[in-house]
């Protein structure tokens, strides 16, 4: 190989070289980043009630009971966020044949609507820091469906309150919100 050849094949090595330098040198210096923060929504719900005092049952008489239920969206703050959702209801008796007697007054059935499955839906989406309008007014229980050997857990009985949440997106109605939870198990 002559002086030539050699020096023209030093010179292509060497441009060879500063060429892959170069590339690697821009591919490793050309970058960008970005930050996604992803927060996770909560149902965060609860039971809101009014409810006065106590007010005790007499056994021979019919008894008034003031009591609305309502359910609340908490707001969760700025490190989290409460997603949009639909909520049910149900209502449980501390005594089961005391609750035989025991019927809802004041019922908001343009709001709420019952279902077989023993559950109150509250029809709309409830939104962060919103509340439900009150399913009822009060209770009425009436005496004369009680029977006298249940009158002595009178003084002890209760109108328990259940409530449950699912995330109202992407679904249309409270119906298909709650079908799809039910699917899942």
């Amino acid at each position: 190989m002559t002086g030539r050849k050699k020096r023209i094949t030093a010179l292509a090595a060497a441009m060879g070289i500063l060429v892959t330098v170069q590339g690697i040198a821009a591919y490793q210096s050309a970058f960008d980043t970005a930050e996604n923060i992803i927060y996770v929504g909560n149902n965060t719900t609860g039971i809101g009630e009014e409810f006065p005092s106590p007010t005790p049952v007499v056994p021979d008489k019919n008894t008034d009971i003031t009591k609305k239920i309502w359910v609340t969206n908490r707001e969760q703050g700025a490190e989290g966020m409460s997603v949009d959702c639909f909520v049910r209801v149900s209502l449980a008796y501390s005594n089961s044949d005391i609750g035989r007697a025991v019927t809802m007054k004041g019922q908001n059935t343009t709001d709420w609507v019952y279902s077989d499955d023993g559950f109150y839906y509250y029809k709309n989406v409830l939104k962060e820091g919103e509340s439900t309008r009150p399913l009822c007014t009060g209770f009425m229980v009436e005496a004369e469906k009680i029977e006298k050997t249940y009158w002595e857990k009178l003084k002890d009985f209760q109108i328990q309150v259940y409530e449950e949440s699912v995330e109202a997106k992407p679904y249309e109605s409270c119906q298909a919100a709650w079908e799809a939870y039910e699917k899942q198990g």
